[in-house]
């Protein structure tokens, strides 16, 4: 099957954008509570997150690699 039989078989669900109130499609059944836009301004909204070089160090860091291998070596399954 290619690509285009793909996108062609999916479910496109019918949606109102939550901030500019146009009518538009997704391949998607969007979650209640949820905001979900159109294209345009999910653009939008992608260009106002960070980038991941800017977001900082999710995780804390071992002083001593050795040691975070080896705690994590300990509880590998």
């Amino acid at each position: 099957m290619n690509r285009n039989n793909i996108l062609a078989q999916q479910v496109r669900t019918e949606i109102q954008c939550s901030d500019c109130g146009k009518t538009a499609t997704v391949p998607f059944k969007p979650t209640a509570g949820k905001p979900v836009y159109c294209r345009e301004c999910l653009s939008k909204h992608r260009s106002k997150r960070p980038e991941k070089e800017n977001r900082g160090e999710t995780r804390p860091r071992a002083e001593n690699e050795k040691q975070a291998w080896s705690r994590r070596r300990e509880n590998w399954k």
